[in-house]
């Protein structure tokens, strides 16, 4: 039979049964208590987001200097996801997301304690290093307790269960900093325990067995083309995207647009995205992934070119609403992809080197938009975005018959 029988065969039930049934299918205890986990994790996600104003505020540090300590815990999670995904394939999914969870607890608490400026960077670096280890262990976790046609469903729940946590700090944090900064340090830890505890008692490991003869390395990985094109294509999607932090605030007050309308235009993509996750979730399984990630990475270029012709709140907020539904696709199924290609005993590192491109993206961002703003105009700008989505695009489509034929040599070892 072929794979597209196979996908509308298995699509013909979920049809039949109601909203919540088809989104639950196929999903076992252990992923909702995963997902469960991320939510809680999500929900104490505060003090990143406020790191900048912690530094220049109760520490006292100048913008400047605030910005080197920033740079280094941006350092630290460069380093991140690679080790996470080296730790997830070496000593266990289940150990390295405990792991991860307890020394970003920790380093949250010494980075509040401490108050010399060494001592201050010294622990952003590694509060940067623990903080993203959790994240290839959680995709393999994924890719390990979910099958595979209902994997691109589980990452689109986790993608909505991390943005609802998110909607929610956002708001606690605004309000926990008016009190006391202190206070979002203590609530970012706990929550960090809290989904270490919860997967350590009712989350079992699922790292397959190793080969003692293997190598434990990334040089497997690296020799893997079609995980290294699909690399440089989350490099570029991730660098598009992440104007939306970088360029896409600059670009709102060119236009004499202050503080609070940003604040009001950036509010359209949560809400775009908690929302249209309710269709994704429905049709996401009848789609095919390859298709769909290429289709949303055009759609995310589109959003942010439009940019270029919108000067009024109404006119952004539209574009944030076209850029998100890209966006929407490209974290759902990228991770799923990845999943699907990867070998069981790889899936830790395959995750890692993906992670490594979303840090080197955020180091790539911020120069080459603030670069091409300054010295080109916003029309070459977004204009570039939309290029660097479409060329994205187009090397997943290109990779197509090869990730086709790489899932079918990935379900026949499965089986065996």
């Amino acid at each position: 039979m072929e794979t597209s029988e196979v996908d509308q065969a298995a699509a013909a039930p979920a049809a039949r049964r109601g909203w919540w049934a088809s989104i639950t299918h196929g999903m076992p205890r252990p992923f909702w208590i995963l997902l469960g986990g991320a939510f809680i994790n999500r929900v104490g996600y505060l003090v990143e987001p406020f790191l900048a104003l912690y530094l220049v505020g109760p520490r006292g540090l100048t913008a400047t200097t605030a910005g080197v300590v920033v740079a280094c815990f941006g350092v630290g999670a460069f380093a991140s996801q690679p080790l996470g995904g080296y730790l997830a394939d070496r000593i266990g999914r289940r150990a390295t997301l405990v792991a991860g969870m307890l020394a970003t607890a920790a380093a949250f608490m010494l980075l509040a304690a401490v108050r010399d400026l060494l001592l201050i960077g010294i622990a952003a670096v590694l509060a940067g290093l623990a903080i993203d280890i959790y994240r290839p262990a959680v995709s393999a976790l994924i890719a390990d307790l979910v099958r595979p046609e209902y994997r691109a469903r589980a990452f689109a729940l986790l993608y909505w269960a991390i943005n609802l946590g998110v909607a929610v700090a956002g708001v606690a944090g605004g309000y926990l900093a008016s009190r006391s900064f202190w206070l979002l340090f203590v609530a970012d830890a706990i929550t960090c325990v809290a989904f270490a505890a919860l997967i350590a008692r009712a989350v079992p490991e699922t790292r397959p067995e190793r080969d003692p003869a293997a190598t434990s390395g990334y040089g497997p990985v690296l020799r893997d083309r079609l995980l290294l094109g699909i690399t440089a294509s989350t490099l570029l999607g991730a660098t598009v995207y992440l104007q939306s932090f970088i360029t896409l605030p600059i670009a709102v007050h060119s236009d004499g647009l202050g503080p609070q309308a940003y604040g009001i235009i950036y509010a359209v993509n949560p809400i775009v995205v908690i929302l249209s996750q309710v269709f994704v979730l429905r049709v996401i399984d009848r789609i095919t992934g390859v298709s769909l990630l290429a289709v949303s990475l055009v759609i995310m270029g589109v959003g942010f070119w439009l940019t270029a012709f919108a000067s009024s709140v109404p006119a952004f907020a539209l574009t944030v609403v076209v850029w998100t539904l890209g966006e929407v696709g490209f974290n759902a199924v990228g991770p799923a992809l990845v999943a699907d290609i990867a070998p069981a005993d790889l899936r830790g590192r395959y995750n890692g080197l993906i992670g490594m491109a979303y840090g080197a993206s955020a180091f790539l961002a911020p120069l080459i938009g603030t670069r091409l703003l300054q010295a080109s105009g916003e029309g070459v700008l977004w204009t570039a975005c939309l290029v660097a989505s479409l060329i994205a695009a187009a090397m997943i489509a290109l990779m197509a018959p090869t990730i086709a034929r790489r899932r079918s040599s990935m379900a026949v070892a499965a089986a065996a």
